[in-house]
């Protein structure tokens, strides 16, 4: 099964050759990044800063996509008790200079 990959610069998902070659551009392709120029430039950064290699990047953003690793639960609903009013929305509330 081929594995869907997440650009870090763009954040686009793409599907690069099972063996992760272009043979007709001359070019391997990145488990980080898609072909754009910028992008591949964002990730040398990425690894600079980070330390981690590529395949990691690409590893972390897959997860963090949800498309990898354990998928995410959605969060509880908050319902308010019955008789009660509803929660003050952020910043919604009167504070003492208002």
């Amino acid at each position: 099964m081929r594995s869907v990959h997440v650009c870090i610069g763009c954040a686009a998902l793409y599907l690069p050759p099972e063996d992760m070659t272009y043979p007709s551009l001359g070019l391997t392709a990145s488990p980080a990044h898609c072909t754009e120029p910028g992008c591949a430039a964002a990730v040398r950064e990425a690894v600079a800063f980070s330390g981690l290699p590529e395949d990691k990047l690409g590893e972390l953003a897959r997860r963090a996509v949800g498309l990898e690793g354990q998928p995410r639960r959605p969060r509880p609903r908050q319902r308010p008790a019955r008789g009660r009013r509803a929660a003050a929305a952020p910043g919604g509330g009167r504070g003492k200079l208002r």
